[in-house]
């Protein structure tokens, strides 16, 4: 097994933690972990935690990963691709226009959606308003998410069947995220109760790291 750090250095305990972590998953010869400039660098492959390196360099991925047609984080695209397990737990996250608080449904570098969800025999006037009206409280009510989405604004709208309604809230970012920064910022403008950033933004970098390994191995 291996792992640097300069000692006393702040990042010293994330790395030791991780190391234990990722060698119980992985096999202590298998995880190599280190810290270069700040940044906290680690490798996950056969054999590589027993090399005896004379000096290690790492070069920051600026561009990013490609989704939606944009360059993200790595840290941010576990919240892109499976956004509601993240948000669980985080009440009153949002207050509809219709009424009643939703939770986050879908998440994308341009914007974020919400749900709320009900029996539909208490959401008759909520069906009869949305039938009839071009907005519901200043937000203009749209048929789909894909009209949502074309039109890039503030828009709501309802999914229903015999026995149920599902009210959506599509909120636009004011600039597309790229960065776990700029989400942080975009989510604080718009959220009642913000989930607690720097854990969220390491279990996601953590899964992301985990997640390439895995493909890596595969290959």
């Amino acid at each position: 097994m291996t792992y640097i750090d300069a000692e006393d250095h702040e990042h010293a305990p994330l790395i030791e933690t991780r190391h234990d972590r990722l060698a119980t998953e992985h096999g202590r010869d298998n995880v190599f972990i280190t810290e270069v400039d700040g940044e906290v660098v680690t490798l996950i492959g056969d054999g590589v935690g027993t090399i005896d390196p004379l000096d290690v360099s790492v070069t920051a991925l600026t561009e990013g990963v490609e989704h939606d047609g944009y360059r993200v984080e790595p840290a941010l695209v576990p919240l892109f691709e499976e956004p509601v397990p993240w948000f669980e737990g985080h009440h009153d996250l949002f207050e509809l226009a219709a009424g009643g608080t939703g939770r986050v449904c879908s998440l994308s570098p341009t914007g974020i959606v919400f749900l709320d969800f009900g029996a539909r025999r208490f959401y008759e006037d909520h069906i009869q308003r949305y039938e009839t009206a071009e907005a519901v409280d200043g937000v203009p009510v749209v048929a789909s998410e894909d009209d949502a989405l074309a039109s890039g604004e503030h828009s709501t709208w309802l999914s229903t069947d015999d026995t149920s309604v599902w009210t959506y809230e599509y909120v636009p970012f004011t600039d597309p995220v790229q960065t776990a920064a700029q989400l942080q910022a975009q989510l604080n403008r718009i959220l009642e109760t913000p989930p607690e950033w720097d854990a969220l933004f390491e279990s996601t970098t953590d899964i992301f790291e985990r997640e390439l390994a895995s493909e890596h191995a595969s290959a």
